[in-house]
C-alpha cells in the first residue's frame, strides 16, 4: 500500500487474467496429482509383483523410474516427489529380500534406493524445467501475437476516437476484462474515447476514480498499474506527454515482472497510437489553417486588385461625364458610357464568381435538375457571350441522337460561360473555338477546344484549384472560374479535366452521367443548332 491506500502492482491482487498465466500443477488441483502419482506407483508395483518371475530387480528399478518420470511430466514436482518416495518404499517392501518387510539384507540395495530417489529428483527437476521453458515460450508467443495484433489494428485507425475504440476492444480480448480508454481533451478534462463496456453502461464511475487519482498525482507517474476497489488503471504516456489512462474492470492482476512488463508494453503501444493520431489531427488542422490563411491572402489580393481596377475605371469615366460638358450624342460620351457598362459587367462577374465559390466551398450549391437538351444550354451560353465572341469562329458539333440531360440548366450554363470566357482570355482574337459532344457508355462527354498557347507542364493537375492561374500576367481575372466549373460538374456527379491539344491549344473535357430513361427530344428544337458554325 502507498500512503493513500492504493495498491501498487505487482502485489497480491485478484486472480490473474494475464495471457499465458497458469495454475499450480499445470492447471490441476494438487490433490489430484498426488492421488494419480500414488495410483501410478501402485499400478507399477502390481505389474512388477505379478511378473516377478520374469522381471529382475533392475527391471523393477527401470519401471519405477518410468512412473516417476510420468508423474513429473504430467502432474508436476509434488506428485513426482511422492512417486519417488513411494517407489523406494514399494521396491524395498515388495521386491528386495526379505520381501514384505522394510529390512535390507544386502546393504548394496541401500545404494539402489538412494540412486532411485536422486534420479527421481533429477528427472522431476529436468522435466519441470522443460515444462517451464515451454510455458514461458508459449506465453511469450501469445503476448507477442497480442502486441502484433494490437499494432495491426491501431495502424488502421484514422483518428483518435477510432484508435481508442480499437485499443479498448483489443484490451478486452487480451485481458478478459472490460477496458475503457480515457484521454485528456483540449481543456484538460478526462473523456472516455473508447470502451468495451456493454452498451448502456456508464463510464462515469471510472472517470471519477481517475479524477481522484489525478488529484493525488497518480496519473503523472510512470506506467505502473494501480488497483483501487473493483477497478485497475494504468496511466497512458507518450514520452513526456500525459495522454490519459486505461481502466480495467474487473482488475487485471499481474503477478510476475514479465506480466507487468507485458501490461506496460500493451499500454505504451496504445498510448503511442493515440499520440500519433492526435499529432496527425493537429497537423491536419495546422495544414487547413495554413491553407485558409493562404486563401484569405489570395482572396484579399484578388479583391484588392480586381475590384479596384473596374471601380477606378467606372469612377474615372463617371467623373469625366460629370465634370466635362460633352455632347449628348457625341462619340466620346458613348465611349465613356460603354466603358462604365463593361467595367460594371466585369465587376458583376467577379462578385458572382466569389459568391458561387462560397456556395461550392460551403456545400450550399443545390442542383435543381431538369430535362434539357445540351444544345439549349450551349446556345444560352453563346448568347450571353455574343459580344465577347464577336469576330471569332465558334464551331459546334453535337450528335443528333444525343439524349436529354438531367441537369441544372442555370449552373451548367455558367460552366460553359466560364470555359468560353477562359478561352477568350488566353487565345488570339481570331482563333477558333470548337465545342463537341459524344456519348461514351453511360456518360456524355463534352469538349471545349481552343487554339491558344496550351498549358504549361504540370499545370493540368492544378488548373481547377482556387486562385490558380497558369499564366498570371496573360489576362485579368481572379482564378475562380475553373474552380467553379469543377464544383458544379462534381455536384452533378461528373468530372472535368484539361489537357494540351495536338497541334496547339487546350481541351477542356466535361463528363456528365446520363440518367436512365430520359424523355425524347422535343420535336420543335431547331436541328440546325446541333451542328453549326458561327
Amino acid at each position: 500500500m502507498d500512503a493513500r491506500g492504493e495498491a501498487i502492482l505487482p502485489t497480491e491482487s485478484p486472480p490473474s487474467t494475464m495471457p499465458g498465466t497458469s495454475k499450480t500443477n499445470y492447471g490441476r488441483p494438487l490433490w489430484r496429482g498426488l492421488s494419480a502419482a500414488a495410483l501410478l506407483v501402485g499400478a507399477t508395483t502390481s505389474v512388477g509383483f505379478i511378473g516377478r518371475g520374469q522381471l529382475k530387480l533392475p527391471d523393477m528399478v527401470a519401471l519405477y523410474l518410468l512412473a516417476i518420470t510420468v508423474s513429473a511430466t504430467i502432474y508436476g514436482r509434488g506428485p513426482s516427489l511422492l512417486a519417488a518416495a513411494l517407489s523406494v518404499l514399494a521396491y524395498d517392501f515388495f521386491f528386495v529380500p526379505p520381501i514384505f518387510t522394510f529390512a535390507v539384507s544386502d546393504l548394496r540395495h541401500v545404494v539402489t534406493f538412494a540412486v532411485m530417489f536422486v534420479v527421481g529428483l533429477l528427472i522431476s527437476g529436468l522435466t519441470l524445467r522443460v515444462r517451464k521453458h515451454e510455458r514461458e515460450a508459449r506465453t511469450r508467443e501469445e503476448r507477442t501475437a497480442a502486441l502484433y495484433a494490437l499494432s495491426q489494428d491501431l495502424s488502421e485507425a484514422e483518428d483518435e476516437e477510432a484508435a481508442a475504440s480499437l485499443f479498448a476492444r483489443r484490451g478486452k480480448d487480451t485481458f478478459d476484462s472490460n477496458v475503457t480508454v480515457f484521454v485528456f481533451d483540449g481543456e484538460g478534462h478526462l473523456t472516455a474515447r473508447g470502451s468495451s463496456l456493454p452498451a448502456g453502461v456508464s463510464t462515469e464511475t471510472d472517470r471519477r476514480l481517475l479524477e481522484d487519482a489525478r488529484a493525488r498525482n497518480l496519473l503523472a507517474s510512470d506506467g505502473t498499474s494501480k488497483v483501487r476497489g473493483e477497478t485497475a488503471f494504468i496511466p497512458l504516456r507518450a514520452g513526456t506527454s500525459a495522454l490519459g489512462a486505461l481502466t480495467f474492470s474487473p482488475p487485471v492482476g499481474p503477478k510476475t515482472v514479465e506480466d507487468v512488463s507485458f501490461l506496460e508494453a500493451f499500454a505504451q503501444q496504445g498510448a503511442l497510437a493515440l499520440h500519433r493520431a492526435r499529432l496527425k489531427q493537429e497537423a491536419e488542422t495546422a495544414a487547413l489553417r495554413a491553407r485558409s490563411e493562404e486563401m484569405k491572402s489570395a482572396l484579399l489580393s484578388t479583391v484588392s486588385h480586381d475590384l479596384r481596377t473596374p471601380l477606378a475605371a467606372i469612377t474615372g469615366a463617371a467623373t469625366t461625364l460629370r465634370d466635362d460638358p460633352l455632347p449628348a450624342n457625341g462619340p466620346e460620351r458613348a465611349d465613356l458610357l460603354d466603358s462604365i457598362c463593361e467595367e460594371a459587367d466585369r465587376l458583376d462577374r467577379l462578385v458572382r464568381n466569389l459568391l458561387d465559390m462560397t456556395k461550392v466551398e460551403s456545400g450550399a450549391l443545390h442542383v435543381k435538375r431538369e430535362w434539357v437538351p445540351l444544345e439549349e444550354i450551349v446556345g444560352a451560353a453563346l448568347t450571353r457571350l455574343e459580344k465577347a465572341l464577336a469576330g471569332r469562329p465558334v464551331r459546334i458539333s453535337l450528335p443528333t441522337e444525343l439524349p436529354l440531360l438531367s441537369v441544372d440548366p442555370v449552373l451548367l450554363e455558367q460552366v460553359f460561360v466560364n470555359l468560353l470566357e477562359n478561352a477568350v482570355k488566353y487565345t488570339p482574337a481570331k482563333s477558333p473555338i470548337d465545342i463537341q459532344a459524344s456519348v461514351n457508355r453511360d456518360q456524355v462527354v463534352i469538349t471545349v477546344n481552343d487554339r491558344g498557347p496550351g498549358l504549361p507542364a504540370g499545370a493540368e493537375s492544378r488548373l481547377f484549384e482556387k486562385f490558380f492561374r497558369a499564366s498570371p500576367s496573360a489576362a485579368p481575372g481572379a482564378g475562380l472560374g475553373l474552380a467553379i466549373c469543377r464544383g458544379v460538374v462534381e455536384a452533378h456527379g461528373g468530372a472535368i479535366s484539361a489537357e494540351n491539344r495536338i497541334g496547339g491549344g487546350t481541351s477542356f473535357i466535361v463528363a456528365l452521367p446520363l440518367a436512365l430513361n430520359p424523355p425524347s427530344v422535343p420535336a420543335d428544337v431547331d436541328p440546325a443548332i446541333r451542328e453549326r458554325a458561327l
